[in-house]
């Protein structure tokens, strides 16, 4: 047998076979033990009254192990509500029996909130309430397949005006003292969705690494020894697979009610016979005469599970070369043989591994709002023209004002994974000062008198809702509208018209009206306004003449508005479209001294 053959018998099986493994091969293994992986990361987002919540779902540590879910993370301080603007609440059941159509007529106590120079239209003593009920349905729809929305339907009611006047005479001129209280702002809101969140994410992490060894080996031979050094390389090639992915169920609930109200001193004078002014001092505040203060609650549930499934596969090829050195020994003869080299022949392995894990979770993500010491201030002004018998002309100025709060905010989440019963929860209490800012309006109307029974009113009006924010103390001011940063996205400027006729039927001992209304006005909305319609009916009846005279009116106004409220929830902008229809009714005494 030659030298040669000898080589190749001794040398294969101890290194390519592998018993035990050889050390090359043990040296790979190691390195893929420490081979590092990438941490992963995979969340779903869930929308709420007020901002979006980023929940954790999958971490994988570098040993490729599935961690269980953290508890939701809670948003920045934001404004406490689901994203829209407040809706401003019309005065009286006389005015809104014509729609809001009121600036140039003004003539009842409700004057000092729509034209408060019409307060001089009044020539007794008198004391007025209006009460307010509502019924807002919402019909919402989706085009996100996994935003599942329906109706949403909420009532509410309250004292709307209150008021008590005094004319006078000042300087010879006709005076008129009033004071007055006002629901000014209603934050009424409802909404609610299950949504269904799945995420799947493969990634592919390669790590290649070469190794070289030097192997001596001194084998027996039948007529002496051999020395055989082999130089070899490994070249490893290690790919991780992974695939992650989760399935989420959960529910969204935001309930949000309060209102804003003023105690408003009003004082209206008039200049002349055709000519009168007025102004009216409103100091604005939150939880009078026993309404609720703004308040809200977000309550989000979900469940799910998550899956890793990982697949790590690797790959050697090991070549190299040979050379040896040896003695052969005969019982005459003693001979040094070699040396000799030559190659190692090439020697592939490969290894697959499989590891799939899964876990279930529920969890909770509650956030409660409250809003306590509202405060702001502003003035109203107005003036009233009589160019003549028939036309009456009336203009109004609602000044932009400020309002400052406390804002108390607890964050309530937890998260539960099954099997092992582990629970993670936390509860965060936050209080800060904040400000709103409320923008200008103005109303320009008119009203003609056909005769003496019988008028029409019409009203134009715009809201610089351009101009309304919300800042957090220490935060960015923001545009309450989205919440987005403010100015990042343009709030148009809101326009409303507005028009009605109203007829007295005058009989021997009452007076009844009949009243009929139609309006368009706009609401700020992201992109373009919204667009609402209403329409509205009134009448009423007076007992007594004079002194303790009492007038009685009701209102009654239906109001719709078809895919508005684009903004309504975080996350959820450009597919979800609501349609609202909302029914009033406005009930109002007054009783003349």
């Amino acid at each position: 047998m030659s030298f040669r053959s000898i080589l190749k018998k001794v040398t294969a099986p101890a290194v390519f076979k592998g018993r035990g493994k050889p050390r090359l091969l043990r040296t790979a293994l190691a390195a893929a033990a420490v081979l590092p992986t990438p941490a992963i990361a995979d969340s779903f987002t869930l929308s709420t009254l007020a901002g979006d919540v980023e929940i954790p779902l999958v971490h994988v540590d570098q040993g490729g192990s599935l961690l269980k879910p953290s508890a939701p993370s809670a948003p920045p301080f934001s404004a406490p509500t689901i994203f829209s603007a407040p809706l401003p609440s019309g005065s009286g059941a006389r005015a809104l029996g014509v729609a809001g159509a009121f600036t140039a007529v003004a003539d009842d106590a409700t004057a000092a909130s729509w034209n408060p120079a019409g307060l001089t239209q009044l020539e007794r003593p008198e004391f007025s309430f209006v009460y307010r009920l509502k019924h807002d349905r919402l019909s919402h729809y989706s085009g996100n397949p996994d935003y599942k929305v329906g109706d949403d339907e909420y009532s509410n009611h309250a004292l709307n005006y209150m008021s008590a006047v005094l004319p006078l005479r000042l300087f010879g001129h006709t005076a008129v003292l009033s004071l007055n209280y006002q629901e000014v702002y209603d934050f009424s809101q409802r909404f609610h969705a299950h949504f269904h969140d799945r995420a799947t994410s493969s990634e592919r992490y390669t790590r290649s690494s070469t190794t070289t060894e030097t192997l001596f080996n001194r084998y027996a031979a039948a007529n002496g020894y051999v020395d055989v050094t082999e130089y070899l390389t490994t070249r490893k090639t290690t790919i991780l697979d992974q695939t992650l992915s989760s399935s989420t169920l959960g529910r969204l609930d935001f309930e949000q009610e309060g209102s804003v109200q003023a105690i408003t001193p009003a004082f209206a004078f008039q200049a002349t016979p055709k000519l009168a002014f007025g102004i009216a001092l409103n100091l604005y505040q939150e939880g009078l005469l026993g309404s609720p203060d703004i308040h809200s609650r977000t309550k989000a549930s979900y469940h799910g599970t998550l899956d890793k499934l990982t697949t790590t596969s690797d790959y050697r090829d090991t070549s190299g070369f040979w050379s040896y050195t040896g003695e052969y020994i005969s019982p005459t003869l003693n001979m040094p043989i070699g040396p000799e080299s030559g190659e190692v022949p090439p020697y592939s392995s490969s290894e697959n591994r499989t590891d799939l894990s899964r876990i279930h979770y529920t969890g909770r993500y509650d956030v409660y709002d409250r809003i306590t010491s509202f405060r702001g201030v502003n003035a109203t002004l107005g003036t009233l023209l009589n160019v003549n018998e028939k036309l009456t002309l009336g203009f109004c100025l609602d000044l932009p004002w400020t309002a400052k709060a406390r804002q108390s905010r607890r964050i309530y989440s937890s998260v539960t994974t099954e099997g092992d019963n582990t629970r993670a929860a936390s509860t965060r209490h936050e209080s800060k000062d904040v400000e709103f800012e409320f923008p200008l309006q103005w109303s320009a109307g008119t009203v003609w008198h056909w005769n003496n029974r019988l008028s029409t009113s019409f009203d134009v009006s715009q809201t610089w809702w351009s101009d309304y924010s919300f800042k957090a103390d220490g935060e960015k001011r923001i545009n309450p509208i989205d919440g987005s940063d403010y100015g990042d996205h343009s709030v148009d400027d809101c326009w409303a018209l507005r028009t009605g006729t109203e007829y007295l039927w005058v009989l021997s001992k009452t007076e009844i009206p009949f009243r009929a209304g139609l309006s368009w006005e706009q609401r700020p909305a992201i992109g373009r306004p919204d667009e609402y319609w209403g329409v509205t009916l009134g009448s009423g009846f007076s007992i007594g003449r004079g002194a303790n005279k009492i007038i009685i009116d009701v209102a009654y106004m239906y109001s719709w508005g078809n895919n508005v409220m684009g903004t309504l929830v975080p996350g959820q902008k450009d597919t979800l479209e609501t349609d609202m229809e909302r029914h009033e009714v406005y009930l109002s005494c007054i009783y003349h001294f």
